[in-house]
């Protein structure tokens, strides 16, 4: 199985869920901050407009595909990778295994509100983890220092963001090396996913996201013909 594709200019990582584990697994003998970023269609038709976005997602040193139709795009129809892009596996069996290994979280939102929904659904979902602190950093804020002193003060194992790219690409291509921790694993497309009823609006807008990709992808092979 062929294990980068290539959309939009960007390579991605096309790992199995166990693969996925086991790259995740070497971070902790890492001394640097690791970044795990899932990737959606939304956030890659925007990385096609954004350079800083194309950016963070090339920094990072695992990309999960958090929607099938990025596999597909890119000619990947193994049953196997659709349904774990499709679940989110890897979101839920990485949070199963650190909390296991009694791994400590910081977490970051981008509102009070998006703190609040993210920490209820991570206390219905998985009821042992160990949070250690938190920080909302408020949209258009570069108040990073703050921030980081909180974390590191915390001395986390794992940071799950949740906070809007571009911003999170800004501040990590920044700030990544005053961290201190050994992930940083930016969740939001597979957290707001999960997160969504399938109401009729959904489907709707999810019908929407994959048409404007589809478009992004055309538009940018034939500006590169």
């Amino acid at each position: 199985m062929v294990k980068k594709i290539r959309l939009l200019g960007m390579e991605i990582d096309n790992f199995t869920l166990r693969e996925e584990m086991m790259k995740s697994e070497t971070f902790y003998h890492k001394q640097e901050l690791n970044i795990i970023r899932t990737v959606s269609i939304e956030m890659l038709s925007m990385a096609a407009e954004n350079q800083t976005v194309r950016d963070g997602i090339k920094q990072a040193d695992l990309v999960v595909v958090g929607d099938r139709e990025i596999l597909t795009e890119a000619g990947i129809y193994s049953a196997q990778r659709l349904h774990e892009a499709s679940e989110h596996g890897f979101m839920s069996e990485f949070l199963k295994e650190r909390i296991h290994s009694n791994s400590s979280f910081f977490l970051v939102a981008q509102s009070q509100s998006d703190f609040s929904a993210f920490l209820q659904f991570l206390k219905l979902k998985y009821e042992n983890i160990n949070i250690v602190g938190n920080y909302v950093l408020d949209t258009g804020s570069s108040d990073y220092d703050m921030m980081i002193n909180e974390i590191n003060a915390a001395a986390p194992d794992i940071i799950l963001s949740t906070l809007d790219s571009p911003q999170e690409d800004a501040f990590l291509m920044q700030e990544k090396a005053k961290i201190s921790a050994r992930v940083w694993y930016s969740l939001s497309a597979d957290y707001q996913t999960t997160q969504k009823k399938p109401s009729f609006l959904f489907w709707i807008q999810q019908l929407i996201h994959k048409g404007r990709f589809k478009n992004v992808i055309h538009n940018y092979e034939d500006r590169h013909e």
